[in-house]
């Protein structure tokens, strides 16, 4: 009987509360006096007892606000990470410190926001066994598993960095099987890849901001505070820009692959308003990247529009495109001026190798005979910058592989990197045989588009470390998830059409 009674008095608490903080959202006068009182005791411990206290409060109210909103909307979850992800270099700058861990962050939201996708259960029915059979999702798992081995690995002196990167690793993961649950339909899945487009577009304003109008004032204090960042981004008479990233060369291979996506769009296209915000994306992102001084990226650019011209080598917009780009490349190359930006994008095609070339080649054959002798190569985060954090008496360490398939191959050996080799051939041979059996033509156009710029990140991979630049690495995964369910889209595309 008292169990009864006090359930019968809370009740109509429960509603009250609900009805004036969830229903109607603060909107009424409880929810006014809630923040009337916050925001005085917001300005009593700024003024009365510590102004930092009112940044921990500022701070604790805004993450509670984020949870609430990732909770009941995951879809602003899955758009927050990658937004997000773009900042965190930026936010270390302004900061003026690089040791606060802003990246993690990034982290947090996914596993916030897969917490929020697996409550619910319409989104959780929607991870079906197609997810789980799928080759692609089969050769991630395989990859995981070889991370899991590589913690045995003896060449390996601490632990600590293979944590962080396996770690990592399966935030990916989550953020795979989230895409999975929210791009349900086309609709959903073209919202993405518009929004994947914007967002890049705006880092690249960004990045021509940094060029016409000079870089901020904390991002010069960034630079000139960093040992040996001035003469890193200095190169032949310009200074690279980075937008809102961590370098140059993260921004140079996010424009110029979504550079190259848009032109295969703009090329397709017949909607002459969708062409002309294109076009726009386009010249945005082809600025950006000339900007960022990253020759890799123009590489990657050269080999997307190969790699199309192969794919549709069967249509004669593909030809007259492919005419038109030689004769660009011709005046290019030919001009009588040579601006700081252009003679870096020619230096890639000069054929001679500057002394930072002949050094990449120095240091690769010196621990080629290493290499050869450990087949499960060195040990996660053993080379390059991470080597010195986590295993600093370590062979490799402060070994600049200068290639992402060159880490993969020092780190994890012949082993890890055949594995990623077949990885990358799985994804590539399953996409190319879902833009071959699609029949509708908005599905063709963007298939094609977004193969071509997974195929610029792989080739991106041999002079740099493309695959896991955020925000670049969501888009990608995003795009993974287009051609895992892209039988779905066409098929009830193509009955739309028919009805």
């Amino acid at each position: 009987m008292n169990n009864y009674s006090t359930a019968s008095n809370i009740q109509p608490v429960r509603d009250w509360l609900r009805y004036h903080f969830v229903d109607k959202k603060f909107s009424t006068w409880p929810g006014f006096f809630v923040f009337g009182i916050l925001s005085v005791a917001l300005a009593y411990v700024t003024v009365l007892i510590d102004y930092k206290l009112s940044f921990v409060l500022t701070g604790l109210f805004i993450t509670a606000l984020m949870f609430i909103l990732i909770m009941k909307f995951p879809n602003f979850g899955f758009f927050l990470i990658i937004v997000y992800s773009a900042l965190p270099s930026t936010l270390s700058r302004l900061a003026g410190n690089d040791d606060i861990p802003f990246g993690s962050l990034t982290d947090l939201l996914i596993y916030i926001t897969l917490f929020s996708v697996i409550s619910k259960y319409d989104l959780r029915k929607r991870v079906d066994a197609r997810f789980w059979n799928n080759p692609i999702f089969i050769v991630m798992i395989m990859l995981l598993l070889y991370y899991i081995a590589e913690s045995v690995n003896p060449n390996m002196y601490n632990i600590l960095g293979w944590v962080s990167y396996t770690r990592k690793y399966i935030a990916v993961l989550c953020f795979f099987y989230i895409s999975y649950a929210l791009l349900n339909t086309w609709k959903a899945t073209k919202y993405f890849i518009n929004f994947s487009i914007i967002l890049t577009t705006l880092l690249a304003v960004y990045a021509c901001k940094q060029q016409w109008f000079g870089m901020a004032t904390f991002e010069m204090n960034y630079i000139m505070r960093t040992k040996g960042q001035l003469e890193l981004l200095l190169q032949g008479g310009l200074l690279r820009k980075f937008s809102t990233l961590s370098d140059p060369a993260s921004t140079g291979i996010l424009f110029s692959s979504v550079a190259v996506q848009c032109m295969i769009l703009f090329l397709r296209e017949a909607n002459i308003k969708k062409r002309i915000w294109l076009a726009i994306a386009i010249i945005f992102n082809l600025l950006g990247y000339g900007y960022s001084g990253t020759r890799t990226a123009t590489l990657m650019i050269v080999a997307g529009i190969a790699f199309y011209s192969i794919a549709t080598l069967y249509e004669l917009r593909t030809l007259i495109f492919v005419a038109g780009v030689i004769v660009a490349f011709t005046v290019l190359m030919t001009m009588p001026f040579n601006p700081p930006a252009i003679g870096r994008i020619r230096s890639t095609f000069t054929g001679t190798k500057d002394a930072s070339a002949l050094v990449r080649d120095i240091n690769r054959h010196r621990v080629q005979p290493y290499l050869y002798k450990h087949p499960m190569g060195g040990g996660i985060f053993t080379a390059i910058t991470e080597g010195p954090k986590y295993n600093p008496e370590h062979y490799l360490a402060g070994f600049p592989p200068d290639s992402g398939y060159m880490k993969v191959f020092a780190e994890q050996g012949w082993i890890g990197l055949t594995l990623l080799l077949i990885s990358y051939f799985v994804i590539m041979q399953y996409g190319l045989n879902k833009f071959y059996k699609a029949r509708d033509p908005e599905i063709q156009n963007q298939s094609i588009a977004l193969l071509t710029m997974i195929f610029t990140l792989m080739v991106g991979q041999y002079s740099q470390f493309a695959m896991g630049i955020e925000p670049q690495i969501y888009f990608y995964l995003g795009t993974l998830i287009f051609f895992l369910k892209l039988p779905d889209y066409d098929k009830n595309k193509f009955h739309e059409q028919i009805n």
